[in-house]
């Protein structure tokens, strides 16, 4: 079983877990609230920041779902934890988490 390290972070830790997050090795740590329309808007404005989202989501949504994808928007609805000193935090919402795996922590690369 992997050893839980709590925040506060060291400088080193927060780099590495954000090296991790963005590696591929296993499925990045994620919003508790992932699937809001908050999280979806954000995702999507990111991927297309000229694009105004009202216009741009639905125009993405009716091309998709032409294509036979059920589900067009689940693309736009995995928003990644950011590692600060005092712990995860969510870019979009006040989701926070205090703990990760010390071998996230641990440079990687």
């Amino acid at each position: 079983m992997s050893k839980i390290i709590k925040a506060p972070f060291t400088d080193d830790e927060v780099n590495n877990l954000n090296d991790y997050q963005v590696s591929g090795i296993f499925h990045e740590f994620t919003c508790g609230n992932q699937g809001d329309d908050a999280h979806i808007k954000f995702e999507f404005e990111k991927k297309y920041k000229k694009i105004n989202f009202e216009t741009g989501f639905k125009i993405f949504l009716e091309e998709e779902r032409r294509r036979g994808v059920n589900y067009p928007e689940a693309v736009f609805n995995s928003t990644s934890l950011i590692a600060t000193k005092k712990g995860w935090i969510c870019p979009v919402c006040d989701y926070k988490q205090n703990w990760a795996h010390e071998f996230m922590s641990v440079k990687q690369f």
